[in-house]
């Protein structure tokens, strides 16, 4: 399986969880799945290694058959019509 393309969304830190948390965006064979991932890091934690975790984390649960939780977005381009 092969992913098109990989997009982090406001990445945020939760005191109460001291952790980061994302909604990641997968873009793969047309379509868009989303997955809300977290990793446990301290606030002073580097950039990159909380963005390469939940980049990983993200990926694992894309692959993996049994993920709950993941939305899944067409990604066509068109806007469905807005009933009056």
């Amino acid at each position: 399986m092969k992913t098109e393309k990989l997009q982090l969304e406001r990445i945020r830190y939760n005191p109460e969880r001291e952790a980061f948390e994302a909604l990641v965006r997968i873009h793969d064979a047309g379509v868009t799945l989303s997955y809300p991932v977290h990793i446990f890091a301290p606030l002073h934690a580097d950039f990159a290694v909380v963005a390469r975790g939940l980049t990983r984390k993200a990926k694992a649960l894309h692959q993996s058959r049994d993920c709950d939780l993941r939305l899944r977005q067409a990604t066509t381009g068109q806007q469905p019509a807005l009933a009056a």
